[in-house]
């Protein structure tokens, strides 16, 4: 009987943070085998909690609605509604819905690297359109919560590969491909997005952040002031590094005052 060859974590390959349109071009694979991640344990050992403490928290004060960041610029949408509820966006710290999910915040906390956790409802019937994403230096990894049916009613598409959800069950991939998700069923679909940092990206969590949101905040103000998207390439990665550096210093004082 021929051995099982099981899959081989991927190579680190270097950072990227993606402005100015840049498509990834990497070797990262599309989705990534839960089992190569043992620290998301207590995401699968505790998802029943978690979507239990959602759904009372609905019970409570209404529908999760819409989108609570304004610094994320949501992918278009066909159908009704995508909405999400941030706790972590790339170590901002959302102190508010932190509070109002304590269970969740516990769980997330005990997860090494994680830098960004968002309750993402798809409401029947709606299409994500396909989006690049923004970095490498993440794996996004979607925790099932509520999931009304299987492919090919409801599912994301990474690159060229298709996955299905399932409660309690993680689905991993690289957000930096061209990615979109569908839900083309009669209710809702609950998921808990949760990107982190890989050890084998060999990179610090405040790295990877900074850059990315350095690379965020470039795309902004090219997007509101034309003189920035005349600067050559070499100004505005210069322009970018600036930008990580006040995020650097800003973050840990973000994270320690709630009030920021």
């Amino acid at each position: 009987m021929d051995a099982v060859i099981a899959p081989q974590k991927p190579e680190k390959e270097p950072l990227v943070a993606l402005k100015r349109q840049e498509r990834y071009e990497g070797h990262l694979p599309f989705f990534f085998e839960p089992e190569w991640f043992p620290e998301l344990k207590p995401l699968t050992d505790h998802w029943q909690t978690i979507r239990d403490e959602i759904l009372e928290y609905e019970r409570r004060h209404g529908a999760i609605k819409g989108l609570d960041s304004n610094p994320y610029v949501a992918p278009q949408i066909e159908g009704i509604e995508w909405s999400n509820l941030f706790l972590e966006n790339f170590m901002i710290r959302h102190h508010r819905n932190h509070k109002k999910f304590p269970f969740l915040s516990s769980v997330i906390d005990q997860i090494p690297g994680c830098s960004f956790a968002v309750i993402s409802v798809l409401s029947p019937h709606t299409i994500i359109k396909p989006h690049y994403g923004d970095t490498n230096g993440i794996v996004r990894s979607h925790l099932g919560l509520i999931i009304p049916a299987g492919l090919p009613d409801c599912g994301i598409r990474v690159g060229q590969e298709e996955r299905g959800w399932q409660d309690g069950e993680l689905v991993l991939f690289t957000e930096a491909y061209l990615h979109g998700a569908w839900n083309n069923s009669d209710q809702k679909r609950y998921v808990l997005v949760l990107d982190f940092v890989p050890a084998f990206m060999g990179q610090s969590k405040i790295k990877v952040c900074t850059t990315l949101l350095g690379a965020q905040s470039f795309n902004y103000l090219e997007q509101r002031f034309p003189i920035f998207r005349r600067l050559p390439d070499s100004w505005a990665d210069m322009v970018c590094s600036i930008l990580a550096l006040g995020w650097r210093f800003y973050l840990p004082i973000q994270r320690t005052f709630s009030f920021l």
